[in-house]
């Protein structure tokens, strides 16, 4: 496994890798987000990456030892106090019972972000159900058989981001202190 990291278009192998399986992509809810032929959509990853969202942050590509993609998430900053993490997440339908984001590239993000004093994760309307169950097991400390680090997520409710009123998961963590 390699992870790939990039904050705009220029390395256009590892773009072409997320092209490739961005290609593929068919759900109505969410081709929009990342389908290459959507690109001149705002809320399009490949749109995000050529005006500059990840100049500061950073967008993450999870790929095999052949380069067949298998997940991507990223993290850029809202404002001064907040960065916004696990954004345009997408996992490949082969390999989302494995977790990667939950065990690779989130402690990765926590770490990266540590001077800011909130990170917020956040969910559309269309994966609302998300929100719910975490907000369910949130009051319970569970979190069924995901990696332990989403139980630090807590649901705050909607806010307006970047536009979108979205709902909202603040990871819980201490000042300073970086994931192990």
């Amino acid at each position: 496994m390699k992870i790939h990291t990039i904050h705009d278009l220029t390395n256009t192998d590892v773009i072409n890798i997320l092209k490739k399986e961005f290609n593929t992509i068919t759900d109505t809810n969410i081709i929009s987000n990342y389908h290459p032929d959507y690109s001149d959509f705002s809320g399009n990853l490949f749109y995000i990456l050529a005006h500059g969202r990840y100049i500061r942050g950073k967008y993450f590509i999870i790929v095999d030892e052949t380069d067949n993609f298998i997940a991507s998430a990223g993290w850029n900053e809202l404002n001064a106090d907040v960065a916004l993490v696990l954004t345009r997440m997408y996992v490949s339908p082969k390999f989302r019972h494995t977790f990667p984001i939950g065990k690779t590239l989130l402690p990765l993000i926590v770490n990266e972000t540590v001077e800011y004093k909130k990170l917020w994760g956040t969910i559309n309307q269309y994966n609302k159900s998300m929100y719910n169950w975490i907000a369910r097991y949130e009051s319970q400390n569970k979190i069924g058989n995901w990696p332990d680090i989403y139980k630090n997520f807590k649901p705050i409710g909607q806010k307006l981001i970047n536009n979108t009123l979205q709902y909202v998961l603040e990871y819980q963590k201490e000042e300073g202190a970086a994931y192990k």
